[in-house]
């Protein structure tokens, strides 16, 4: 169905809504009915050491050849929680992390939340200039980079209890910065209840369970980070630190993940790609992919491979992803349906929907959406009035999955 067209009686041509009562109920509310109660009432935190408490002996994180326990990474984090406190962390401030890919920086991570700070992710292999950047402008209470943490040590004089700071889905849970590739990179704020929602929503749909180990291969500096560095960790499986070396090599990639017993990844297009071409058996994994468009090709070859295939999509001012999509053999790909309590509309210039198939501009909403631009109050008013098409791949402006 196309948009039709009327001249006015001054003669300017106005668009007219062809959309039924019936269609306009569908692509509003039918297909946006996401709506799931309690996705955010627990902060990550909180699931986190609710998990602890259930499995404190099971593996949490797997690096190398050791192995972590769920009752020592919340201990090191506890204690370097209290380290952070002293020195100025706590709600609505920023402590940057410099660090690179260990055992420390997701202990790291986890002790800023449970500071009730919100951190800001800096991979240490970014060119000098971002990194500086980066720090000077997120204006941070403290910077944990390897040097402050061996002087911290084991932080043997700070208790492991869990601190008890409440939750609070309102304060900032993090700032990623943007690439800066449309300008200087800007730092994106994404409250503890967007990201409580949106693991809560990824947990709902993938199941992860104690027999299931993640591998983490995802630089810290890109969002889609928060799904592998905390997914495994509020549901009882193993996250399986990749370094810097298995990441590069497909075929140490490829090795790493059938030595570890690898249940379930995600990675961007390129790396499933690179993997596919390097004849890595992806046939007991589930494969998660986004950050980049899906090509059709690869996704055919993906899901006759694989045990199963899920294509994401969101940009980073929506906290990590905000639709999803299963893949099949068939060769058309889309973005698929909005995640738990998100709402994504495809519209006209007029702000109107558009029939299924038409193509039009998509707008996002719901509670994944960020605070807004660290530090920049009229650049996040321009943004949240801009569709999110215009910053993303083609095929995400012009693509609805029907419901089942």
């Amino acid at each position: 169905m196309l948009e039709g067209l009327l001249a006015d009686v001054d003669g300017r041509v106005a668009a007219v809504d062809v959309l039924s009562a019936a269609e306009h109920g569908r692509v509003l509310e039918e297909w946006n009915d996401t709506v799931a109660a309690g996705a955010a009432e627990v902060s990550v935190v909180g699931r986190f050491e609710a998990q602890v408490a259930a499995t404190p002996d099971a593996t949490a994180l797997i690096i190398g050849e050791r192995t972590v326990s769920y009752r020592e990474l919340n201990s090191r984090a506890n204690r370097l929680a209290r380290f952070l406190v002293e020195r100025g962390a706590g709600p609505e401030r920023f402590v940057a992390v410099v660090l690179p890919r260990s055992a420390e920086l997701l202990v790291s991570l986890l002790a800023v939340l449970k500071s009730g700070a919100a951190y800001v992710p800096v991979d240490p292999d970014f060119p000098e200039d971002r990194i500086a950047y980066v720090l000077e402008d997120s204006c941070p209470v403290l910077t944990l980079t390897e040097e402050v943490l061996a002087a911290f040590g084991t932080g043997d004089a700070y208790d492991v209890g869990d601190l008890g700071v409440p939750g609070d889905p309102g304060r900032a849970a993090y700032a990623i910065y943007t690439s800066g590739s449309t300008g200087r990179p800007k730092g994106v704020v994404i409250p503890e209840g967007a990201l409580a929602n949106f693991l809560g929503s990824m947990q709902d749909r993938f199941q992860l369970s104690a027999d299931d180990r993640l591998p983490a291969v995802t630089t810290v500096g890109f969002d889609i980070a928060g799904l592998e560095m905390y997914l495994p960790l509020l549901n009882g499986a193993g996250l399986i630190l990749a370094d810097r070396d298995a990441v590069g090599d497909p075929s140490v990639l490829g090795a790493l993940l059938k030595a570890s017993g690898a249940t379930v990844m995600q990675a961007t297009p390129s790396l499933w790609h690179a993997l596919v071409e390097a004849g890595v058996d992806l046939s007991g994994l589930r494969v998660l992919v986004g950050g980049e468009s899906l090509p059709s090709d690869l996704a055919v070859t993906l899901a006759a491979t694989a045990r199963s295939v899920t294509n994401l999509y969101g940009p980073t001012e929506t906290t990590i992803w905000s639709t999803a999509a299963d893949v099949t053999t068939s060769e058309r790909v889309t973005i698929g349906r909005p995640i738990a309590n998100t709402r994504v509309y495809v519209l006209d210039a007029a702000l109107r929907p558009v029939a299924p198939g038409v193509p039009g501009e998509l707008y996002i909403a719901g509670d994944g959406l960020a605070r807004g631009y660290l530090g920049r109050p009229s650049l996040t008013a321009t943004w949240s009035r801009r569709p999110c098409g215009r910053r993303s791949p083609p095929d995400c402006r012009t693509t609805w999955s029907r419901p089942p």
